[in-house]
């Protein structure tokens, strides 16, 4: 399976952090056309890797952190040190052990911080709870739904506010509105306790399995029987996966979304997600 070629959400941020981790314990060569200061972190050991919202989190020993947020063009390409990547992008960093290397391209936030200014960061300050976060819980999402700040706001762009919950993009926008059963016009105060609760569930279980899944939000047994990555993202025109209603395409935010009239009606059905439980 193949991840989506739109911009990374939060599942792809993830995966990528998980395979920076061969960092963990190293002390890499880096290199950045960019960020000059980043000299001062050679041969300094790598203590901890991490992502939050669309920001990889690379902490050294002695407390500085690097920062390197993916924006919406920002990739990760994986190699053996000194291997030549066939791109046109521009190199904004690099990190490399004696066994593998990291490069990362088109990024252009890259900063270095120490344990202050890592407090203080204006994008990590402001982050909601992150989907993929295995310390947040579906309590933590529903209380979010429930501030005063976020619940008069339609479901259709709060889901793109990574001040809301961080990771959603524009293909979970789509695909939690969809296994949640709700529309895109629907507030957080216009949800009962049991709609709320559901479409917490459906964003953290479709994150987990895109993460587990490379990018998939369908379940394994619809999977091997349609071949198909998602449930209505991407659709437009065929049939529903449950009633068989076409797929509507639709502009919200600037974004398109994907939807099924039918299901989509705040009714009582949901999605379960026990494959990534």
């Amino acid at each position: 399976m193949r991840w989506s070629k739109a911009s990374p959400e939060g599942p792809e941020i993830h995966a990528q952090a998980v395979r920076l981790q061969f960092l963990k314990g190293e002390r890499p060569r880096l290199c950045s056309p960019y960020l000059p200061a980043l000299e001062n972190l050679q041969g300094r050991r790598v203590k901890e890797v991490g992502a939050r919202g669309k920001a990889f989190l690379i902490t050294f020993e002695g407390g500085q952190t690097l920062y390197a947020h993916m924006q919406l063009y920002g990739r990760w390409v994986f190699g053996k040190p000194g291997q030549e990547a066939k791109t046109n992008r521009q190199l904004r960093l690099a990190l490399a052990t004696p066994e593998q290397e990291a490069r990362l391209y088109s990024a252009t936030q890259i900063e270095l911080l120490n344990a202050a200014g890592l407090k203080r960061h204006p994008y990590l300050t402001r982050l909601g709870p992150d989907l993929l976060d295995p310390g947040v819980l579906p309590t933590d999402l529903v209380e979010r739904l429930r501030d005063k700040q976020f619940s008069g706001r339609r479901l259709a762009s709060l889901l793109l506010d990574q001040t809301f919950w961080a990771g959603p993009g524009n293909y979970l926008r789509s695909e939690i509105l969809f296994c949640a059963g709700l529309t895109p016009e629907m507030r957080p105060r216009d949800l009962n306790e049991q709609q709320q609760e559901r479409l917490a569930r459906a964003a953290q279980g479709l994150a987990r399995r895109s993460l587990k899944t490379r990018g998939l939000t369908t379940p394994p047994d619809l999977v091997s029987r349609t071949n198909h990555r998602h449930w209505v993202f991407n659709r437009l025109g065929r049939p529903c996966w449950i009633c068989e209603a076409l797929i509507r395409k639709e502009e919200w935010s600037g974004r398109r979304l994907y939807r099924c009239l039918e299901c989509q009606g705040g009714g009582p059905w949901e999605m379960n997600f026990q494959d990534v439980e």
